[in-house]
């Protein structure tokens, strides 16, 4: 027995037209390409801060290290390269192929003979004999030969200075 008239009208209408179906999927199509536009800038936000928390891992690292040090030994400490991966970790050589694919980070650490006067408001300041100049120059990229002395290397390099007290503890004190 066919279906009455009333439910055969019911049936047809409870579907969606081609023209519903066309917007529905326009609108999710226009969703999703805005979502991936946006994909390769939060890469490239990951990227940067990845590298920017290696960067600050490494200048504590070694300014930790210089500040425990024997006051007297940073007089003899001069410069040195010191090599660190991705993550802001040392590398103890580059001896291995693993060391030398790991390598991101090529550093030139500086102490300098004591140079640091604190401001007074007298003309003649005399150098404080309890803090030192800690210069840190990084270059993010993976030269192990790199010279930090030549300017017209086109690798750009950063620069940060810290200051480290002498924590060893006071003689003669009245």
């Amino acid at each position: 027995m066919p279906p009455p008239p009333t439910a055969l009208a019911r049936l047809s209408a409870a579907g969606f037209s081609l023209v519903e179906v066309v917007l529905a999927v326009g609108i999710m199509a226009l969703g999703v390409v805005t979502i991936l536009g946006l994909l390769p800038h939060g890469l490239e936000m990951s990227r940067k801060t990845a590298n920017e928390m290696a960067e600050a891992r490494i200048i504590e690292h070694i300014v930790g290290e210089m500040q425990s040090t024997e006051w007297q030994a940073l007089n003899t400490y001069g410069q040195q390269t010191r090599y660190f991966d991705d993550q802001g970790l040392e590398l103890p050589n580059l001896n291995s192929a693993e060391s030398r694919f790991a390598l991101n980070y090529v550093v030139r650490v500086e102490v300098p003979a004591l140079d640091v006067r604190l401001p007074t408001n007298s003309a003649s300041t005399p150098i404080d004999q309890n803090l030192r100049r800690v210069t840190i120059r990084m270059v993010a990229a993976p030269l192990p030969d790199f010279n930090f002395n030549s300017t017209t290397s086109g690798v750009p390099v950063k620069t940060f200075t810290q200051l480290i007290a002498n924590m060893s503890p006071a003689v003669n004190l009245p």
